[in-house]
């Protein structure tokens, strides 16, 4: 867990961190392994094999990372994943410590994790050879029970927008930037009133905003005009404007980073036909983000129905908003519930954290599945109409429904216990990329159409990204 301070060339100030892990890992089948990965405010730099995202400090200042692997030099030797922190110059070893475990978090990194991965194997040669055994899930539990309750009884288009929207917000509440303490958001009702308000005490702030909004306008129209992304993965680069000396160093690592994401990639095209994706203004707004996924303290500070009608979350809102309220109040405290799932016992105690998690607000089976996945268990499956074309598709059940679902994949997938969700999962995950091609390969603007409809459709995917274009 070496620490590098320093930047190079006098840009950006940034820390260096590193993480050992096997030479078995692979850090684009541990990211681009389940849904998660898709939802803000992650972003998956495919040519450069990049992690990219905001992760929190101590204090909750957020600080944007950059997670890559390097390649292996000895067989000898482990790989090193390394994180960089954009932005520090320096980091206390607390907060270095506390931003290292969100990072083995979303990777899956521990002895418990590593051990189940074994295991599974053991059971299914096919994931092994493959490498799939690791599903992304977010830094923090909080964000997972969040993102699982927006994945419930709505479409995946709409649950990306739920969570880019959430997003969205947490970037206007803080109103401050990367590394900058966040400022006191009220108690229980923040509503529009009070972020005009808000922002019209930031007047210098949206200035400068303004200012670096029409600079990256014009490196976007030039990315654009220059770049195709997909069926030839070439970026000229060399027509991208230079940045003056007026910039920030923020701002040097946004133009550096749309140049990665435009490269080329040496991983090969799984899919039948070339992917003629071309960057959208959507895709590269990504590069230039600095929303943060909101925590509880912030969400709970809002009022239910400005979240609602703000972020389209409809009756999920009130769910949402409670859970976090419960979690600042310390009736949830969801570090002793996920540390007691890492305990020896730990058939008892999922049991147990299951009965628990089906008890709050907002948590039914299905989402409660999601959850206890992303705790470490995967006996359960949380079925729903993906789940029946599956069967229906795949394995012939002609007659499943969502009534008989759940005893259906028990007959499939019981064989795998306790690992039925990952076995499930790898072949959802491979039907997809049959379908769409390499999802990390993917340009961000396109995941909204991998869905069940496009799955049963006959139309050929690349139709469907030149029609929506």
């Amino acid at each position: 867990m070496a620490t590098d301070n320093g930047s190079e060339g006098g840009g950006c100030p940034e820390c260096k961190l590193t993480l050992p892990v096997k030479q078995t890992f692979d850090l684009e089948k541990a990211v681009c392994s389940y849904g998660f990965f898709m939802m803000a405010p992650n972003l998956w730099i495919p040519s450069t094999c990049t992690l990219q995202r905001p992760l929190r400090l101590r204090d909750e200042r957020s600080v944007m990372v950059c997670i890559s692997q390097d390649k292996l030099i000895s067989s000898s030797l482990n790989l090193l994943i390394r994180v960089r922190l954009l932005g520090l110059e320096t980091l206390t070893n607390e907060d270095e410590q506390y931003l290292l475990a969100q990072v083995s978090r979303m990777l899956r990194l521990s002895e418990m994790e590593e051990s189940a991965i074994s295991e599974f194997h053991e059971l299914h040669l096919e994931a092994e050879a493959k490498g799939f055994g690791r599903l992304f899930r977010s830094p923090t539990l909080f964000e997972d029970i969040v993102k699982g309750i927006l994945l419930c009884n709505c479409g995946w288009g709409r649950t990306l927008a739920m969570v880019k929207s959430l997003c969205d917000l947490q970037s206007e509440l803080k109103g401050q930037s990367f590394g900058k303490k966040k400022g006191n958001l009220g108690k229980h009702n923040l509503g529009p009133e009070k972020l005009e308000k808000s922002q019209k005490t930031r007047q210098p702030e949206l200035l400068r905003k303004k200012q670096k909004n029409r600079e990256k306008s014009e490196t976007i129209a030039t990315l654009q005009s220059t770049t195709s992304v997909g069926k030839d993965m070439v970026s000229q680069t060399s027509g991208i404007r230079s940045v003056d000396s007026r910039n920030s160093p923020g701002d040097l690592e946004q133009q550096k980073y749309s140049e990665d994401y435009c490269q080329p990639s040496n991983s090969p095209d799984l899919s039948s036909s070339p992917q003629p994706q071309s960057l959208r203004q959507c895709d590269l707004d990504l590069l230039f983000s600095s929303e943060d996924f909101p925590t509880s303290s912030e969400l709970a500070n809002l009022d239910e129905k400005f979240l609602e009608k703000r972020c389209g979350l409809g009756y999920r809102a009130k769910r949402i908003v409670k859970l976090a309220r419960d979690i600042c109040e310390g009736i949830i405290d969801l570090s002793s519930l996920e540390n007691f799932t890492g305990s020896t016992e730990m058939g008892m105690c999922f049991d147990d954290v299951k009965e628990h998690l089906l008890k709050l607000d907002g948590i039914g089976p299905f989402t409660c599945a999601i959850v206890w996945m992303c705790m470490g268990n995967y006996q359960s499956i949380p079925a729903d109409t993906e789940t029946v074309r599956h069967l229906k598709q795949v394995h012939g059940r002609s007659q499943c429904t969502t009534g008989t679902v759940q005893r259906e994949v028990e007959e499939v997938y019981g064989k795998y216990a306790p690992f039925q969700f990952l076995a499930y999962w790898f072949e959802i995950w491979n039907c997809y990329e049959e379908k769409f091609g390499r999802l990390s390969q993917m340009l961000p603007s396109n995941y909204h159409l991998i869905t069940g409809s496009n799955m049963r459709s006959k139309q050929n995917f690349f139709q469907k990204i030149q029609a929506y274009k």
